[in-house]
């Protein structure tokens, strides 16, 4: 017996190329856990349709994955639209849990001996 037709899939009236003008690498190193930031109202009048969809998600700080599935885009197609807007001051990025600086080698190996003499 054939599988049922997926009810879920929605196909996507504005391809994805066209989203991004035909671009496909972003101008920002973005990965899935990039976190964004917002600095503008989604409500500004500068805004297009776009940017707005991405302000409405980052009236906090979302990553680019949580951000990814609550537009329905793939990451890639994201990272793109948001690299713009990152270019025109209408986004900001926090570091990755990877790059950002943590505590050094040395007070980590003090840590651990003071709770390896507990």
């Amino acid at each position: 017996m054939p599988d049922a037709p997926d009810d879920d899939y929605v196909d996507h009236p504005i391809r994805s190329y066209v989203r991004t003008g035909g671009r496909v690498r972003p101008t920002h190193r973005l990965t899935p856990a990039t976190l964004l930031i917002g600095h503008i109202s989604p409500t500004a009048a500068s805004v297009g349709r776009q940017e707005r969809e991405v302000l409405s998600q980052c009236m906090g700080v979302i990553s680019m994955a949580e951000m990814a599935v609550h537009l329905g885009q793939p990451v890639s197609v994201l990272a793109v639209i948001v690299s713009d807007m990152i270019d025109a001051g209408l986004i900001g990025i926090r570091p990755d849990s990877d790059t950002a600086a943590g505590p050094s080698r040395e007070t980590l190996q003090k840590v651990l001996h003071a709770l390896n003499h507990l």
